[in-house]
Order: C-alpha cells, then structure tokens, then sequence
C-alpha cells in the first residue's frame, strides 16, 4: 500500500457514496499523505527558511533553528491531510480511530474474514490462485457481514468504555481529568 494508491481508491469510494457520511480511518501512513506540511523539529534549518519565505514570513537568517520554530506562523499552522480535503470537498467527514485500538474497526474483521476462507479453499498455493481466491472471498462479504462487524467493534467499544468506568467508579481513577464517576 501507498499513498496513491490509497488516493485512488479513496476518491472512487467517495464517488460512490449516495449520502454525506462519516468515513472511519485507522492510523496507516499511508492515509495521511500531507498536502500541506507543517515544520517539524526534524526538519533541517534550511527547510524551515524556505517554508517561512513561502509563507512571505520574515525572520533574520541569524535565527536559530529552533527561534525559527517558535515562529507564530509555524506555531499556529494547520497541516493537511489530503484525504481529509478530498473528503471534506466532497461533503463526507473523516474521523480516525484511536491510535493502538485497531480492534474497534470492523474491517479488521472482514480482513479475517476474507483471509480464512482463502486459506480454507487454497489447494495449490500458487500467487495467481490466490489472488482470484481473494477476490472471490471479497465478492462473497454481505452487507449482513459488515453489520455483523460494526456491531461487534462497538460491543468492544461499550465493553472497554464500561471497563474504564467501574475502574474509575471503584476509585482507582479518581484523579483522572475530565471524567465523572457513575452515580
């Protein structure tokens, strides 16, 4: 997977889309290929310069690299993502899941899904076989599947969100900022 082949796929599914929708992303690279970077501390002080003159943002060349970042311009730019904009001009909404909390996707699911029943009917484990087993396997996922998955990662969700409240509740996290105990 890259960018653009992501890019791709993702503009053919937003022109399938009927409706406004909210489009739910995991946190791969690749889905947050930036159209507008923003300096970061790694970058090199030469780089940050050229980014300020592009900006029309004066500073003195005697600056050091990390004067330079604390430019209010860098401070208070916004990268883009371009999905996001791709999505955004086209009246959908994206939203990312948690990092490290792959299991709230069900498209983990359909993945295992898809893989299992490739493993179960591959006899002769040849790439070219495979491939049109996959693409089978993809044919045969329903919309009772994708139900099926949705329902099961927000029953993990309620799970874990219900977890963290009995453990709050039971005083464990009572200094937690921004939370309430059950009453």
């Amino acid at each position: 997977m890259n960018g653009e082949d992501v890019k791709n796929w993702f503009i053919r599914l937003l022109s399938a889309l009927e409706e406004r929708s909210i489009i739910v992303i995991d946190n791969a690279s690749y889905n947050f290929v930036q159209i507008k970077k923003v300096p970061r501390p790694n970058w090199r002080k030469a780089d940050i310069m050229e980014w300020l003159n592009r900006k029309n943002v004066s500073f003195s060349v005697y600056e050091a690299k990390a004067e330079l970042q604390s430019n209010e311009k860098i401070v208070g730019a916004k990268k883009t993502q371009e999905l996001d904009q791709l999505a955004n001009e086209m009246g959908h909404q994206m939203v990312c899941l948690p990092p490290y909390h792959r299991q709230y996707n069900p498209i983990g699911l359909i993945r295992a899904q898809v893989k299992r029943e490739v493993a179960n009917r591959n006899t002769s484990f040849k790439l070219a076989d495979v491939g049109k087993l996959t693409h089978k396997a993809l044919d045969n996922v329903t919309q009772q599947d994708w139900e099926r998955c949705v329902r099961h990662a927000e029953a993990l969700r309620e799970t874990d969100l219900l977890k963290y409240d009995l453990r709050h509740y039971s005083g464990i996290c009572d200094d937690a900022p921004g939370l309430k105990k059950r009453q």
